[in-house]
């Protein structure tokens, strides 16, 4: 199964999990695919690179131990909304 590493825009102030989530279930439904939603740190908390930083370990993290959450790491797609 193809996973996919959602990350949200807003310009890293705005949009969260709350904002994304029934987008994101309804995408992966519908296409049968599993995503990782990485939530990073808003610009208005930190500043850049943070959330890019925040947003490449969760990627990382995600191909070393994909089978810990029941998903093949390898098989992944970079979903950036705009």
């Amino acid at each position: 199964m193809l996973l996919f590493m959602f990350f949200h825009s807003g310009g890293s102030v705005l949009g969260y999990f709350p904002t994304h989530e029934s987008l994101v279930r309804d995408l992966m439904v519908e296409s049968e695919v599993a995503a990782v939603f990485a939530n990073y740190t808003l610009s208005a908390e930190t500043h850049f690179p943070v959330a890019i930083n925040q947003d490449y370990a969760a990627t990382r993290w995600v191909t070393a131990h994909g089978q810990e959450i029941g998903v093949v790491g390898t098989r992944l797609a970079l979903w950036v909304t705009a």
